[in-house]
């Protein structure tokens, strides 16, 4: 059955930002004197498994495996990753660390939301033609992401932003994903039921969400999250990219 309304992830779905957030991240350890050895590839799948969305989660994974030197390339690509993520946050992440831990953050927040880091950004290049043809199709388009509005609007310019019926960001809701607080707002907004709206993300989260929003969810394989710990989540589509989703829904 066609959706009448699709949901959009921003990270992932529409931009790249894997080089931007590994540099905010690079820089908030270096203030502190701290060794910082990730790719931003590995850092960017990193944040495509569960709880590691969070900026602050995934700075205590890289804050542990700098301590121990274990390799995050290896425990991204295995099955349980998030599992051993989690062993290895309460092994070396103390009540001590979190000023450390928060410092970090700070920084890195700062450094995201600068015109240096927009620098670092790209859109992906299917997704304005996805939009495009969806809205030429009649389809109601939305946008729900953890990142801030202004950061949306920042990457997003002159995107098309005027084919979104809703933006619904982190300032929007009381929980973040994995909850489907924004997704229910926005069928709220819309009155659009469950069964009429698909969530398209890229990572675990953009699922749990789904889930717990009622509605269905498509993932594509362009952003955070590794097909492993896709299908792991059980989507109900996972796409290649947006041209592949396009295909199916136009």
């Amino acid at each position: 059955m066609k959706p009448r309304l699709f949901v959009f992830d921003v990270g992932g779905v529409f931009r790249d930002s894997s080089v931007a957030i590994n540099e905010g991240f690079r820089r908030g350890f270096l203030s502190h004197g701290l060794n910082y050895n990730f790719s931003p590839d590995d850092v960017w799948h990193l944040r495509g498994i569960g709880r590691y969305n969070s900026s602050r989660e995934c700075i205590k994974v890289l804050y542990s495996l700098a301590k121990t030197g274990e390799n995050l390339h290896d425990i991204i690509n295995s099955a349980d990753a998030e599992e051993i993520l989690e062993r290895a946050v309460k092994e070396n992440v103390s009540g001590n660390d979190e000023g450390v831990i928060e410092n970090i953050r700070r920084v890195y927040k700062e450094y995201f939301r600068s015109p240096e880091a927009k620098k670092l950004i790209r859109i992906l290049p299917d997704a304005k033609h996805c939009v495009e043809k969806l809205f030429a199709h009649g389809y109601r388009l939305a946008i729900f992401t953890n990142s801030s509005v202004s950061s949306v609007k920042r990457d997003l310019r002159g995107f098309g932003l005027e084919k979104f019926s809703a933006i619904v960001s982190e300032e929007d809701v009381k929980s973040k994903k994995p909850s489907g607080e924004g997704i229910a707002k926005i069928m709220e907004i819309l009155h659009t039921k469950p069964f009429d709206t698909i969530y398209v993300g890229d990572s675990v989260v953009d699922i749990r969400a789904a889930r717990d929003a009622g509605c269905r969810c498509a993932v594509v394989l362009t952003g955070m999250a590794l097909r492993i710990h896709l299908e792991r989540e059980r989507p109900d589509y996972i796409f290649g990219n947006l041209s592949e989703l396009c295909r199916r829904f136009s």
